[in-house]
């Protein structure tokens, strides 16, 4: 189920909201729990049935090795297994197909699969439970009850695409009695929160994708005024399709009463790629951080096995996002970039504008390779970006920008005023690129509903916001991290 299509807003989340607060009224709080849980399952099944047998038997799996971890403290072996078991459903369903088209490639074989499709979340919820077979293997994490753990992976805001949430972030609000008070200020900070990721998904990530999507299937016409505006538009189209994606995750369960951390600050402030990666899907860089990065020596033994080791975490990141050599090599980029500025940290412009400018064009070449299907389509895409030339195909790229908002301006322009239609979709360019600099360049969310979020001019454009959103959702589309 998508958090942007009206089934979720008008049906899923009242019944789960009005449920769980009705529950929360009883003594036991398992109810409660229980009724979560499987309106989670709900959530998650929605999307494809089929995929629910999955989450289950990843749950059922790594609850039992918890459960033995307990009889058998610091057991090598049940790590190694809890460790193995994860990663072996996700290189089967992620990655197996991706290993046999390399094998018919570099070994000249014939092996003939039917592709496998990818479940949702499952690299989300696997790294999820990863950190915590890891914790309980070192003891920083109690074998917790059925429904807690259970609650704690399905728990349908963050089980699709995040945040990639630790035990301890979520469970002891779980059991924390004073939480399951219903508090009218927590929920309105929710509410805000999700109505404001519904915008920046529906309103300017789908907007940008428009043209993105159009241009990615036409890469050969670019010249190189146009693939410069297809790039930077993907980027800022990423940005705001995962943010939105992760401030409606929060703001919902805000509105439940709990707190999820923040995976996006600011990115494109960053003035190195190591600050970009302190600032950008936070959750995991902390994860490999955590338990790649630091298990292989960190910075500990020396600068030469500390740039192993970040090549290591970003060949790791590029895999996790997809089985492709784009993200290989997407990956590389990164890390060879954070190698540079480790061996080098002096080797900065003067002024800070420069190293964020620096740092958001190095961002958005590598998205570019991110955003392709393959390697080849990377490379005709990276030579129109510096050989294109200008054919003027500037004014090709602008007349796809045709939306409902547009629609009965640019209807009565072509019947009345036809050498009007250009100026209208350049103005329309110019107006998105100014949108896009201006929100992100500007305040988080969290800060927005700080400074602005009650007052009586800040609940009017989040009336605005709200109203705009749920009525472009007729144009639903899927969040591009569910492909991750």
């Amino acid at each position: 189920m998508l958090f942007n299509s009206v089934i979720f807003i008008a049906v899923f989340l009242p019944i789960a909201l009005l449920g769980w607060y009705v529950l929360q009224r009883l003594e036991n709080p398992a109810p409660a729990k229980t009724f979560l849980i499987g309106m989670s399952l709900w959530f998650y099944g929605y999307y494809n049935i089929g995929y629910l047998w999955i989450l289950l038997a990843s749950l059922a799996f790594n609850y039992v090795v918890s459960g033995l971890l307990d009889r058998h403290k610091g057991s090598r072996g049940l790590l190694t297994l809890g460790i193995l078991g994860n990663l072996g459903l996700l290189f089967y369903f992620k990655y197996f197909n991706f290993f046999i088209d390399n094998c018919n490639f570099f070994l000249h074989t014939d092996i003939h699969l039917e592709k496998i499709a990818l479940p949702l979340g499952i690299s989300f919820f696997t790294f999820q439970q990863l950190s915590f077979v890891v914790e309980r293997y070192k003891g920083g994490a109690p074998h917790y009850s059925i429904l807690d753990y259970v609650f704690f992976v399905s728990f349908f805001p963050q089980l699709i695409a995040g945040p990639i949430v630790l035990h301890s972030e979520l469970i002891p609000q779980l059991q924390e009695r004073k939480n399951r008070r219903f508090s009218a200020s927590v929920f309105y900070d929710g509410l805000t929160l999700f109505i404001l990721g519904l915008a920046k998904k529906v309103l300017l990530a789908d907007t940008l994708a428009v043209l993105v999507n159009a241009e990615y299937a036409n890469i050969h016409a670019l010249d190189a005024p146009s693939a410069w505006i297809v790039i930077c538009w993907y980027m800022a189209e990423l940005y705001f399709d995962f943010s939105g994606y992760c401030d409606m995750a929060r703001g919902t369960a805000g509105m439940f009463g709990f707190r999820l951390p923040e995976n996006f600050d600011s990115p494109f402030r960053a003035a190195s790629v190591r600050e970009f990666w302190r600032r950008w899907h936070m959750t995991l860089s902390r994860f490999l951080t955590r338990y790649i990065y630091i298990p292989l020596g960190g910075n500990r033994k020396g600068k030469a096995r500390q740039c192993v080791n970040l090549l290591a975490v970003f060949l790791i990141s590029g895999l996790w996002h997809g089985a492709n050599w784009t993200f290989v090599l997407w990956g590389l980029m990164h890390g060879l970039a954070v190698v540079f500025e480790t061996l080098f940290p002096k080797v900065r412009f003067p002024k800070e504008w420069m190293n964020r400018l620096a740092t958001a064009v190095f961002v958005t070449l590598s998205f570019s390779i991110f955003r392709s299907d393959s390697l080849s389509q990377a490379a005709l895409l990276w030579r129109r970006l510096f050989a294109g030339g200008n054919t003027g195909m500037f004014l090709g790229i602008c007349n796809v920008l045709q939306f409902p908002e547009n629609y009965v301006l640019i209807k009565l322009l072509g019947t009345w005023a036809p050498a009007a239609l250009n100026p209208l979709f350049v103005f329309c360019m110019i107006l998105l690129s100014g949108l896009v600099i201006l929100f992100l360049s500007g305040r988080t969310a969290e800060q927005w509903i700080a400074e602005k979020g009650g007052t009586p001019a800040g609940t009017f454009w989040l009336g605005t916001l709200f109203t705009w959103s749920f009525l472009s959702l007729s144009q639903v589309s899927v969040f591009l991290y569910f492909n991750f």
